[in-house]
């Protein structure tokens, strides 16, 4: 695994386990953590720990940090400049993990377009700042480069978008042919790695892929089966995790609209963890279930 540090707020401490296992899941290997109080507007670390974060990537021969939090385009650049390495927020950090379990052509197009949304103000920030004379030679492209690859990402946002949109009326076309035939549409969520494609696949006799690492299912799966006389159509969902970002809720409609246009939904949680994270994941459940409009 890639050597890194890790940076992350105080507030979010008591989620560490999580964090860490996210982070390693990415191909990272936190070799410090860092937790932070205060917020700078301009470059997100407040310059007393950007000098500790300078020890400690020589130290380490660290070339990449990872922030778990949304940066600003302004931070991102500040930081890159101020640290002289590559800086990974949390967006970033969950589509690395993402990209790694994508098998579909689906999933593959959500995730390009998170990434590229998620790039595309940071790739207007480089722009400026090159034109500024702020960042020369940044990412070995020169002002013309930039702005030519800039208007490639705008053009390729816009046929990803059609292209997902398209899927997501055939979608919505196979729910209502099935619910006009009687089928009842059963959501299974839940939290990553809970267990919702072993309850999927004992209740439909299938074999998809089931795993102890995170996000193995990202794109949804629906199978019709008859039970005691009624026939049934059960989707298996992406998994949630804390304070999941807007711009990947956004990127993966098609999937979130099977949990909020489902008859039913089954809330699967992993009874072998601790009393205090068991609420916890159910209260998160909860907050982006009512988020994607489905409670």
């Amino acid at each position: 695994m890639e050597p890194t540090i890790l940076v992350v707020k105080s507030d979010s401490m008591s989620n560490l386990d999580e964090i860490v296992a996210l982070v390693k899941e990415a191909g990272f290997n936190p070799k410090e953590i860092v937790s932070i109080k205060k917020i700078d507007n301009a470059c997100f670390l407040t310059p007393g720990k950007i000098a500790k974060l300078r020890h400690l990537i020589e130290g380490n021969s660290v070339k990449k940090i990872c922030i778990y939090a949304e940066l600003k385009p302004r931070q991102v650049t500040c930081l890159v400049k101020e640290l002289k390495v590559d800086v990974v927020d949390k967006v970033m950090l969950i589509l690395t993990i993402f990209q790694q379990h994508a098998g579909s052509k689906e999933a593959l197009l959500q995730i390009e377009m998170a990434r590229l949304r998620h790039e595309s103000p940071l790739i207007r920030e480089w722009i400026r700042k090159v034109k500024m004379g702020e960042l020369p030679g940044f990412l070995s492209m020169g002002r013309y480069a930039v702005d030519v690859y800039y208007k490639h990402v705008r053009r390729r946002i816009a046929k990803i978008n059609r292209e997902l949109e398209e899927l997501r009326t055939r979608r919505s076309l196979e729910r209502e042919k099935r619910r006009s035939a009687g089928y009842i549409h059963i959501a299974i969520v839940g939290y990553t790695n809970a267990g919702k494609t072993t309850l999927f696949n004992a209740l439909t006799n299938l074999n998809k892929p089931t795993g102890d690492e995170m996000f193995t299912t990202l794109s949804a799966k629906s199978y019709a089966v008859k039970l005691c006389g009624t026939a049934f159509v059960f989707i298996d969902t992406i998994g949630f995790i804390r304070d999941i970002p807007v711009g990947i809720i956004e990127s993966f409609k098609a999937v979130l609209e099977e949990i909020s246009s489902a008859d039913m939904i089954f809330l699967v949680v992993d009874g072998s963890k601790g009393l205090e994270r068991i609420i916890s994941e159910i209260d998160t459940s909860a907050i982006i279930l009512r988020d994607v409009g489905a409670i």
